[in-house]
């Protein structure tokens, strides 16, 4: 499932958002190694902050994992709590492939008891 936020409005409408991070963030999506993940992996284009990340629900809260958003960036792992968004962790990965960027997220969530 995709979901595209422009200008403050949820939609579920992904219309023409082609760009290097929708392109990876599909493919980090069809990757991810467990079933649970593949399953409750939700792409988020946020259009208002010119990011794209993969949501996913877990027993701490929603999880986003941030796409970089050029080479020499870092995936950022983000939790939105009810005190607001906190960083749990960060890695480089702006040169993975995308099968190699889903096992390090899942591997991620697997060691910390998120999912």
């Amino acid at each position: 499932m995709e979901i595209v936020i422009i200008d403050g409005r949820v939609t579920t409408e992904p219309g023409e958002i082609n760009t290097p991070q929708a392109k990876k963030a599909r493919g980090i999506a069809n990757f991810l190694p467990r079933p649970e993940l593949l399953r409750d992996a939700i792409i988020v284009h946020n259009q208002d902050e010119h990011t794209t990340s993969i949501r996913f629900d877990t027993t701490a809260g929603p999880i986003r994992i941030v796409l970089p958003v050029a080479q020499g960036f870092e995936f950022h792992i983000i939790h939105d709590s009810e005190t607001g968004p906190r960083i749990l962790g960060t890695f480089r990965g702006a040169s993975l492939s995308v099968r190699a960027a889903a096992y390090r997220i899942s591997e991620f969530l697997r060691t910390r008891g998120l999912k």
